[in-house]
């Protein structure tokens, strides 16, 4: 399964679900398909990244997907929410933010709803 992306226009949020185990491959088309999506944000635009079936990613992975992040960061990401099933799963996103050196605040949450509250909030 690739990854999905989802726009809610409504609250300016660009969602991600993230496979069980990406390839290479997929990968490379996510990154492709996201920076059109990103580049085509009329303005300040936050991202929430449904992380929980993610099971493992390869460094080199990781890296690219980070480098993603700051790519989005260049070009209006206000905030990210992971959204993450247990611990493994919170340290990869974790290194994902990290190695983006992500200045955008990055949180951390175990349902998708608490998500959306988060950046549908003010601030």
């Amino acid at each position: 399964m690739p990854f999905e992306i989802r726009e809610d226009a409504a609250h300016h949020i660009v969602e991600v679900v993230y496979p069980a185990e990406p390839s290479s491959q997929d990968v490379a088309e996510y990154l492709m398909k996201m920076k059109r999506t990103i580049d085509a944000q009329p303005g300040p635009w936050s991202c929430l990244v449904d992380q929980r079936e993610l099971k493992v990613m390869e460094a080199q992975l990781i890296e690219r997907v980070s480098t993603l992040n700051r790519y989005a960061q260049s070009r209006g990401m206000l905030r990210s929410a992971r959204v993450v099933a247990g611990s493994v799963s919170a340290l990869q996103a974790r290194k994902i933010a990290e190695n983006a050196a992500l200045k955008a605040p990055v949180r951390a949450f175990s349902t998708r709803d608490e998500a959306l509250a988060w950046l549908t909030s003010p601030g």
